[in-house]
């Protein structure tokens, strides 16, 4: 990682956070990791996650993105990364975003200790298994595509 980011963006700067923590929200930073052998590919995936996808999510309140450089690795390969501090409604929709958007590190920042209800740990569970069938389903959808499981096949050789 950069030692500076490139990009800085606030948001919902007039929230209060120590308002919605106290309510049961969950106050965090996620670090949002990037690879792939094209530049401007790399760049464009991360600002759509950031910028778009994330910034649309109706259970989180984003506070602050920082994007770091994107820079070359060995074999011009291309890693980045950035960081993202926010405030979800509740543990469940922190879980959410954990979940499907899988970063590389995670920091819950407040607070200390959640107590959740039966109703609460349902539904979370719930949401758990939904994201790993999605995933499961795509894994399948890949195995099913002829030139994607030579790939595979070539690659679990080695060649």
């Amino acid at each position: 990682m950069a030692d500076k980011p490139i990009v800085t963006k606030k948001y919902n700067e007039d929230l209060d956070v120590d308002l919605m923590v106290r309510e049961g929200g969950i106050l965090a930073r996620i670090y949002l990791g990037v690879q792939g052998n094209d530049l401007k590919a790399a760049k464009k995936a991360l600002e759509n996650v950031l910028f778009k996808k994330l910034s649309a999510e109706p259970a989180i309140s984003l506070l602050e993105i920082k994007m770091y450089d994107i820079l070359k690795q060995k074999n011009d390969f291309f890693s980045g990364v950035a960081e993202v501090m926010f405030v979800s409604d509740d543990f469940r929709g922190f879980l959410s975003i954990i979940l499907r958007y899988g970063p590389s590190a995670v920091e819950i920042i407040e607070p200390s200790e959640v107590k959740l209800n039966s109703d609460q740990m349902h539904c979370i569970s719930a949401d758990a298994c939904d994201v790993s069938h999605m995933y499961s389903e795509q894994i399948i959808a890949m195995f099913k595509d002829p030139e994607r499981m030579a790939l595979y096949q070539r690659m679990l050789k080695g060649e």
